[in-house]
């Protein structure tokens, strides 16, 4: 049996919900060992949590450099860093890891801004010894990467529209007003923490990255409107935006924090010469495509004509496979990819180049809803 690639997680503690989401994922497939971290900004939360989750004291460090400086030192040394901190630190964390030679899994957003993205892009790039991967996971349900497949096969023709939402309710209702914003929005209200739009960074990040990857298109320029909750209350909360992509097609993309009565409304339509494809996240084995005067089917993961989609399942058709197994998949692709470095294999989980395309789409966005004009990206 091979050995497990030993990870740290920086962030993830005790009540952090996406927390558990990547340590359960990267135990899916038996390909890591947790052995290291710092699960808090507190040392004495920190050192208590990885206790209780069976780190040892000496590897629950108080703070991300001095886990770094530590462990580079043992002949056990941790070999990935998984970083899910707030966004607006992502950037520098995993910058801080790439120069001194830790392989990183970093949770969205990419960075916080433009500017950041490009710092990190560059300084993976540079490093040719690590590998960085970025955990837009619905890019990695095993019915959406059948669809990309189905593109790259020319099932649907030429791509000439593309929809995308993903739309949430960030208040569960509630009137948002001064007195109670700070509670419910908590650190999504700072800058400093959220970055340079709360709702493109939280949300729309996934959505566009979602529109390139099954597409395999980068849009080319855009034209945004992006609103937030009131005039008192700064964060944005509303972005709708036309795109036009490079190949021509159209595209038009809205996400949203408050959209009342919604739950989690991640959906993609593309529609091409020959047909057309959509999936909807909240019923995610399923993929319904139309083509070209014949009748709409329903595609499920795994079973006839979607055999593609088997490689990255681990559940057979007819029973449901969904958010975390699309996580463990990144986990998983990026652990063989670390063992077999010199084989010229495909990969789909995201990278730091995928980032730097989301993070200019954002950046675009936010100029254009200040001018009201078309931008390039």
């Amino acid at each position: 049996m091979k050995r497990k690639i030993r990870l740290a997680i920086i962030g993830g503690g005790e009540n952090s919900w996406i927390g558990h989401v990547h340590r359960t994922a990267a135990r899916f497939d038996d390909q890591y060992e947790i052995c290291a971290g710092v699960f808090s900004r507190d040392p004495k939360k920190s050192k208590r949590f990885g206790k209780k989750i069976g780190i040892s004291k000496d590897r629950c460090y108080s703070n991300y450099k001095e886990l770094a400086q530590f462990e580079k030192k043992r002949k056990d040394k941790v070999e990935v860093v998984s970083v899910m901190t707030l966004p607006g630190t992502h950037q520098k964390i995993a910058e801080f890891f790439i120069k001194n030679n830790f392989n990183v899994i970093s949770d969205k957003a990419f960075a916080a801004n433009l500017r950041e993205a490009k710092s990190l892009y560059k300084a993976v790039s540079k490093n040719k010894k690590t590998l960085y991967a970025l955990t837009h996971n619905y890019s990695a349900y095993s019915i959406v990467r059948h669809a990309k497949k189905m593109i790259e096969d020319n099932k649907i023709g030429k791509i000439e529209h593309v929809n995308v939402e993903y739309i949430q309710d960030w208040s569960k209702g509630e009137t948002i007003k001064i007195s109670n914003a700070k509670k419910i929005f908590r650190w999504k209200l700072d800058k400093q923490h959220v970055g340079i739009s709360t709702v493109l960074n939280e949300l729309g990040t996934h959505a566009y990255h979602l529109m390139n990857f099954i597409t395999g298109l980068q849009g080319k320029s855009v034209f945004a409107d992006i609103k937030q909750v009131s005039r008192e209350i700064k964060m944005d909360d509303n972005a709708q935006i036309l795109i036009n992509f490079e190949n021509g097609a159209k595209g038009i993309f809205w996400a949203s924090t408050s959209t009342k009565g919604t739950i989690y409304g991640l959906r993609i339509r593309i529609f091409g010469t020959k047909g057309s494809i959509e999936w909807v996240q909240n019923d995610p084995n399923y993929l319904i495509y139309t083509p070209l005067n014949k009748a709409t089917r329903k595609i499920e993961r795994d079973y006839n004509e979607a055999g593609f989609s088997k490689k990255f399942t681990r559940i057979k058709h007819g029973h449901p496979e969904g958010y975390l197994s699309a996580f463990a998949n990144i986990y998983k692709e990026f652990a063989s990819h670390l063992r077999n470095k010199n084989k010229k294999s495909r990969y789909f989980y995201p990278t730091a180049y995928e980032g730097l395309l989301t993070a200019k789409f954002i950046d675009a966005s936010v100029r254009s809803s200040k001018i009201k004009r078309w931008v390039n990206i």
